[in-house]
């Protein structure tokens, strides 16, 4: 890799860190520090960057409930709480049919333990949530920028989006629409479902011209 294509790769994924960022910050469970975000300029400031980024409809009306509790309360109503199940689930072993949740759980831990991945003390959610998942992606960017050998990482990358990352966002998504979820998470979860789907094909893309390159 020459000196252009390092600068392409790391501002390729400085972008794709702060967008993964935006979206943990966002998809996290709520606190008053998230509601006071949600209520400023800034966070519509950087949902419209990031709609416009990924070609995503800015959501129209308000954006933050009327209150901390009332925030707390609408993100448990639509992913934590429901018969049989909360309106959308943000759990990867709730989309596949192919595998037993276990397995799917066992598979997420593995790819955090050959890489170093340690969940945060704050995220207490099972290893294929949303919000493990996310931080992993993070993960791995952050290995590439500390000089990690690209190979690994892209194959890693490759394989944890194609098995897991990116099969259930846009399932989520069409949950939230069909269920009528607040505007503010549909479009994060729209958001969610097109910036997956964008990095397992740039990562496939950047992975078979990596290897056209090695001897």
């Amino acid at each position: 890799m020459n000196a252009t294509e390092e600068a392409v790769g790391h501002n390729v994924v400085e972008a794709r860190l702060a967008v993964y960022r935006f979206l943990t910050a966002a998809l996290d469970k709520p606190t008053a520090e998230q509601h006071e975000w949600f209520s400023n300029r800034s966070f519509l400031a950087s949902m419209e960057q990031v709609c416009a980024s990924f070609g995503v409809p800015v959501p129209e009306g308000e954006l933050a409930a009327a209150d901390p509790a009332d925030h707390e309360a609408r993100y448990i109503a639509c992913f934590e709480v429901g018969l049989p199940t909360p309106p959308v689930v943000l759990l990867a072993s709730h989309y596949n049919r192919r595998e037993p949740v276990t397995a799917v759980i066992h598979e997420h831990i593995l790819f955090y333990h050959r890489f170093g991945a340690t969940l945060s003390a704050s995220n207490r959610e099972p290893a294929d949530h949303l919000l493990s998942e996310l931080a992993f992606l993070l993960h791995l960017d952050r290995l590439f920028l500390k000089g990690m050998p690209a190979d690994s990482l892209l194959l890693a990358r490759r394989d944890f989006l194609h098995r897991h990352a990116s099969r259930w966002p846009a399932k989520a998504a069409a949950d939230a629409e069909e269920k009528c979820l607040p505007t503010v998470y549909r479009t994060l979860l729209a958001i969610l479902a097109v910036a997956v789907a964008e990095d397992l094909r740039l990562t496939e893309a950047t992975l078979a011209q990596w290897r056209k390159v090695m001897p």
